[in-house]
């Protein structure tokens, strides 16, 4: 059976009716602004009681993992003391390690031992940013903590499946393409492989799926039969329930 997410952050976290056929909740508010833990607890606890079945993973704080020109800074509030600059991009600095405490503390309060690492433009597939991505997964892997890696900017899929392969961590990538399934060239209709999680989603409140989209993800599950589907935006719940009520039938 497929495992069907989705990306919970402030255009869908409103409470709603318990729904036990989500199967993993990714909490994108720990990206832009980290609870603290009693807060953090509270807001897993109130996940939980929504989606029983659900694992939770948080999101690796930008202050970690995306550089100043990435724009996450602007829209935040919260930052621990240390130089501006030496925080996010995956550097390594004494600021970046107090910023992944913060992470870990998250993972703490939602029993988590896996984060979602969402890179910004500014770490590019260069020597730089391969250096980075794989410091990162390594220390985390001494750490216990398993990351799948959400790569944007400059990244191709194919190339970002390729390194997250070398890495040994899955990759999270559009399963899309300009509205049209994305395919894997001799990939036999399949839409990437089985170490892709694949992300669905539409930016505004009406955004839908379209019927070819759906096909699309029926016949990749049918390849992949424990492919990862995570729904991403407003929609995100009710494209789940779409696609779950279409591959039950």
């Amino acid at each position: 059976m497929p495992v069907l997410g989705l990306s919970l952050g402030a255009e869908n976290a409103r409470a709603g009716n318990v729904d036990e056929r989500v199967d993993l909740v990714l909490l994108e508010r720990t990206l832009l602004e980290p609870p603290r833990l009693a807060a953090m607890q509270r807001w897993s606890a109130a996940v939980r009681r929504r989606f029983p079945n659900a694992q939770q993973v948080p999101y690796v704080w930008h202050l970690v993992s995306h550089g100043r020109e990435d724009g996450f800074l602007a829209r935040a509030k919260r930052r621990p003391a240390g130089d501006e600059a030496a925080f996010g991009g995956l550097q390594a600095t004494d600021e970046v390690q107090r910023a992944w405490d913060v992470t870990r503390l998250c993972m703490q309060g939602c029993g988590s031992t896996r984060v979602l690492l969402r890179t910004g433009p500014s770490l590019t597939p260069g020597a730089l940013g391969r250096k980075r991505v794989q410091a990162f997964v390594e220390a985390r892997a001494r750490e216990g903590v398993s990351v799948i890696w959400e790569p944007e900017g400059l990244w191709e899929p194919d190339v970002a499946r390729v390194f997250a392969r070398e890495l040994g961590v899955a990759v999270c990538i559009g399963a899309l393409e300009g509205g049209r399934p994305r395919y894997v060239e001799g990939g036999d209709g399949v839409l990437v492989g089985p170490e892709v999680w694949l992300r669905v989603g539409g930016s505004g409140p009406r955004a839908r799926l379209d019927g070819q989209a759906i096909d699309a993800l029926a016949e990749h599950v049918v390849a992949v039969p424990d492919a990862t589907i995570i729904f991403t935006g407003p929609r995100a719940l009710a494209h789940l329930r779409e696609v779950n009520a279409f591959l039950a039938v």
